[in-house]
């Protein structure tokens, strides 16, 4: 009777999936990220662009003309997502398809426009190919005058009643949440984080540099890109110099205010961060590669910075090496990630390209590095790029995990991630949509 079970069992399976199966990655190690394991010599079936099941390799043979791709001794974890890089339509033809290269098969944009939106649309009509899904901000709104004074192309609050109005037509146009930029007045940023909050949207913001410090905090929800506002916060400084306040972005005023903290008052902004769900994206990675002389040297000598000519002359002149106000910067920075990740803080992996010495999808593996040096585990830093995505994109987004009816988003690792971080730039073969690249 056992006997007639197991045949009845092992016919269903095959019954469930000879006519569905596209793709099967077999006898590999799968990291599904929905814990710190190793599932040891699966098979990962595929329909389409779904993974239809994760099977025991001794339990599938292929009885149709499925496509096997063998991965014995390889790594299967979710390919990864970028939460903030920034689109050139000069650039998009060489940087999309290095993103899918380096296994990133989402981005985040967080400055939209027409073109953004285009962009998006065509690849999920599969009108564009070789590019990674895309995720758009709104155009960035800024304050009077703009962050980026005449290079600035978004809406600007010029009055407080503008705020709701400008948001609402931004959602009208199709973006996936909203951006609040540097210069915005107080009640103007507070009005339009309540608004776009009312209307389901998400919203990612640079603190201000009008909000008084002592308000920084006390924000319900959102999200905070490059740790703006921390060192603001927690400064000792009285007064900043008067050639810093003369500058529109918030960035200058965070480098200096690092220089004297009182960790007091960063600890306090971390558990205010916590209290009040406030997401971060740190791209620590942007500061810290411009101190990394020989890697910004490699770029500029191999194949790393191949497609790349229309960045390099612009970086170049950026130039690299350690400087003192940015080396200050980076250890802030990592000590303020070790403490949000210490009092369980939600984290973001990004990278904020096309700046300087950021290369498309490498920079990302790059931030993860970063991460672990700041006090994760490898698997928790590996979580900032998979599973922490998907739960801020919510229920919509269909990624992160290794698991069942998950769009079949993987990548193919040689090594194992969870014992070295850098084993994520050692890639075997990137899945995407199901379709290996």
């Amino acid at each position: 009777m056992r006997k007639v079970i197991l045949i009845v069992l092992h016919f269903c399976l095959y019954a469930s999936y000879s006519q569905k199966i596209d793709l099967a990655i077999t006898n590999c190690n799968v990291i599904t990220l929905k814990e710190n394991a190793i599932l040891k010599n699966k098979t990962i079936l595929i329909s389409g662009s779904s993974i239809i099941a994760v099977v025991n390799s001794s339990s599938w043979k292929n009885s149709s003309n499925t496509t096997v791709l063998d991965a014995t001794g390889k790594y299967v974890i979710p390919a990864l997502t970028d939460m903030h890089v920034h689109l050139n339509p000069f650039m998009d033809k060489y940087s999309l398809p290095l993103f899918l290269k380096y296994g990133i098969t989402t981005v985040r944009v967080m400055a939209g426009n027409d073109q953004v939106l285009q962009k998006r649309d065509s690849i999920n009509k599969k009108l564009l190919r070789n590019s990674p899904d895309i995720y758009s901000a709104s155009e960035l709104i800024d304050g009077n005058p703009p962050s980026f004074d005449k290079d600035h192309s978004g809406p600007i609050v010029t009055s407080e009643s503008d705020i709701e109005k400008i948001i609402y037509e931004q959602i009208k146009k199709g973006y996936d949440f909203i951006k609040l930029y540097s210069r915005l007045d107080e009640n103007s940023f507070r009005k339009g984080l309540s608004y776009a909050k009312k209307q389901g949207f998400k919203v990612a913001y640079h603190i201000p540099v009008t909000l008084q410090k002592q308000h920084f905090f006390d924000i319900n929800g959102g999200e905070i890109e490059h740790l703006s506002g921390y060192s603001r916060y927690a400064s000792k400084l009285d007064s900043l110099p008067k050639k810093i306040l003369l500058k529109n972005y918030d960035v200058p005023f965070d480098e200096i205010s690092a220089k004297d903290i009182d960790f007091n008052k960063l600890n306090d902004a971390v558990r205010k961060t916590v209290a009040h769900n406030i997401w971060n994206c740190p791209t620590l990675v942007l500061f810290y590669n411009q101190t990394d002389e020989v890697f910004c040297k490699n770029i500029l000598g191999n194949k790393i910075g191949d497609g790349l000519d229309g960045l390099l002359g612009w970086w170049s002149s950026v130039g690299y090496g350690k400087k003192e106000n940015v080396m200050t910067y980076i250890d802030f920075q990592k000590k303020t990630v070790a403490l949000l990740h210490k009092n369980n803080a939600k984290i973001l992996a990004g990278t904020d390209f096309p700046n300087p010495w950021l290369v498309p999808g490498l920079s990302l593996h790059q931030e993860l590095e970063r991460m672990v040096d700041a006090g994760l585990t490898n698997y928790e830093a590996l979580k900032t790029a998979t599973v922490n995505p998907a739960e801020w994109f919510g229920k919509n987004y269909n990624k992160g995990t290794v698991e069942k009816n998950k769009q079949a988003d993987l990548l193919i690792l040689n090594e194992n991630p969870l014992l070295d971080i850098k084993n994520t730039q050692k890639i075997h073969k990137v899945v995407y949509k199901g379709e290996v690249q």
